[in-house]
């Protein structure tokens, strides 16, 4: 069983967001997921109660017993474990990071996000962890270009050891309307840059986690538009 652990100790960076489209796709590639919330505002859980349906798993996390709930995931045989961890609280972020194969750090281009991402980095790098960028909420490009403010982001995280994911995710109304009815924005609108945006890192995500070629059920591939294209961050530098 993989675990990734979605971590950001500034708040409002959007892991409950990712962490919900990431087990949602995780589900539609047929990996049995279990999805930890460890939140208090409990986003995850409240999503998963309109969502109703079997699979991700969604349950509510405690800080001590993540090694216990991973250790049960692994005798269920599920194939990955997603940890919607808190901010602001180092400690449980140290043990969701502790149990992570991969430790997605989740930034908005933003000032604050960046001058905060350093401790997050020091943290995953301390207990020397895998660690990933990814861009959230991203601005879409303005005449076919990618806005100064992305290029300056990735310059900025490229300073650190981690790899940035080669897709991130723009500012799209369609992940917080799929999130209303308990899915993911490729599974309410699968012909949208939000599901082609979702899809494409869950690719790559996988192709990491499980580097052997795997069947992922793509349900609808949207057409890069100009104005609104797929933030493809090894084309933005």
């Amino acid at each position: 069983m993989k675990t990734i652990a979605v971590m950001s100790l500034k708040g409002g960076a959007g892991k409950s967001t990712l962490s919900v489209h990431l087990a949602a796709a995780a589900t539609a590639a047929r990996r049995r997921t279990l999805l930890v919330d460890m939140d208090p505002q409990r986003s995850s859980i409240d999503w998963a109660s309109e969502r109703g349906a079997q699979w991700p798993v969604v349950v509510e996390g405690r800080s001590g017993a993540l090694f216990t709930t991973q250790c049960a995931a692994q005798r269920q045989a599920l194939d990955l474990m997603v940890i919607d961890t808190r901010p602001s609280l180092v400690m449980e972020a140290a043990e969701a990071a502790r149990m992570a194969d991969l430790c997605l750090i989740v930034v908005r281009p933003c000032y604050f996000d960046l001058k905060a991402v350093g401790r997050t980095v020091e943290m995953i790098s301390n207990l020397r962890r895998e660690g990933m960028f990814v861009l959230n909420q991203a601005p879409v490009r303005r005449n076919g270009t990618e806005p100064r403010l992305i290029r300056d982001t990735v310059a900025a995280l490229s300073a650190y050891r981690f790899p940035i994911a080669e897709v991130g995710l723009r500012h799209r109304a369609a992940y917080q309307s799929a999130m209303w009815r308990g899915l993911g924005a490729q599974e309410a609108q699968p012909d949208s840059q939000a599901a082609f945006e979702i899809n494409s890192l869950w690719a790559c995500l996988s192709d990491r986690l499980w580097p052997v070629p795997d069947v992922r059920p793509y349900r609808g591939m949207a057409q890069a538009v100009e104005a609104d294209a797929p933030l493809e961050l090894a084309l933005a530098g």
